[in-house]
């Protein structure tokens, strides 16, 4: 029977080191890449996300202006036949 090898046995040079460097560099850059691009995308759907809470906000504001509008042109309308009718008798 043989014995295994041993894994220590084995030399680790400069340029071994220098090559797994130069990888998780590559590794890095690519993550940090893909990091960039998550973030603009985030930036982008906020700038949306901003821009349509402005157009609902508006909606609403003319929507709950509308029947306060409407009931002071009703009031000012039957005011004005009442002091139409009063001015006649």
């Amino acid at each position: 029977m043989t014995a295994p090898p041993d894994p220590f046995a084995s030399v680790v040079t400069a340029r071994d080191v220098y090559d797994a460097t130069r990888e998780t560099q590559q590794e890095v850059r690519r993550a940090l890449d893909r990091l960039d691009t998550v973030d603009q995308t985030l930036a982008e759907m906020a700038r949306v996300q901003r821009e349509h809470r402005e157009r609902l906000d508006a909606i609403d504001r003319w929507r709950y202006a509308i029947p306060v509008a409407s009931i002071s042109a009703v009031v000012s309308a039957v005011a004005a036949i009442i002091i139409a009718l009063l001015s006649v008798i």
